[in-house]
């Protein structure tokens, strides 16, 4: 039967979370009950989403990965982490995008595993959730995932990279500049990513040794002794 949008608000008001979830295998209030759970970041709704991850109906078990996502349990980090094998692909990209917003480190080699994927669009949300999380263990894969077939995902791999902020994708990333007709959207991010890597970078202390003549402390690159002038040798 279905459930009229009174019914999923009534359900809001009352702290139904059973009967909401219920609604979710409802086509007909599927979309309203996401919307009201995800809102509602209720932890008692974990298990029971958890236990619809593996539901006969796949847009159930998306609408599950995303409201986990949302809630930001990292009870549900293993599940969804299994859900990146799901057999259809929504699924799969609705876990990759889950586990960027929860951010839990665990996730890390399964979203690098995922870059792989035969559907790009998993593939995508692999890379953007690997820069949400920021662990380095993800630069050298994201740093191949720049030559993806698709334009979108080398654009979310360079954001990705930026995020993490490593010094050691500098090369690759000018490299990217290099390319003959690159998408104004790639030169763009390539260029926002290189500028926060090297925002992040300290500069190395420098060096300062004493004046032979006076012991004054003279910084690295002065020609003369600040205090008697003796040129530096």
């Amino acid at each position: 039967m279905a459930l009229s949008k009174d019914d999923v608000e009534r359900m809001e008001r009352e702290g139904d979370v059973k009967g909401l979830i219920d609604a979710l295998k409802n086509e007909f209030s599927r979309t309203l009950a996401s919307i009201v759970l995800s809102k509602m970041k209720d932890v008692k709704a974990v298990d029971p989403l958890i236990q619809i991850l593996n539901d006969e109906d796949y847009q159930v078990r998306s609408s599950a990965t995303s409201i986990l996502g949302d809630i930001g349990d990292k009870k549900a980090v293993e599940p969804l982490i299994q859900a990146l094998k799901d057999e259809v692909w929504v699924v799969r990209k609705d876990a990759a995008e889950a586990l960027g917003r929860i951010g839990d480190e665990r996730a890390v080699e399964p979203l690098i595993q995922a870059l792989k994927d035969e559907d790009e669009s998993v593939r995508g949300c692999a890379a953007e959730a690997l820069g949400k999380i920021g662990d380095e263990r993800a630069v050298d894969p994201l740093i191949q995932a720049l030559e993806d077939e698709y334009w979108y995902n080398r654009w979310r791999a360079t954001v990705a990279l930026g995020e993490i902020g490593n010094s050691r994708v500098i090369e690759p990333l000018t490299q990217v500049l290099k390319e003959k007709k690159l998408r104004s959207s790639i030169r763009e991010a390539t260029e926002g990513a290189l500028e926060k890597i090297r925002a992040r970078e300290k500069p190395l202390p420098l060096k300062v040794e004493k004046c032979s003549s006076c012991d004054m402390e003279i910084p690295e690159g002065a020609e003369f002794c600040p205090n008697c002038g003796r040129r530096v040798e």
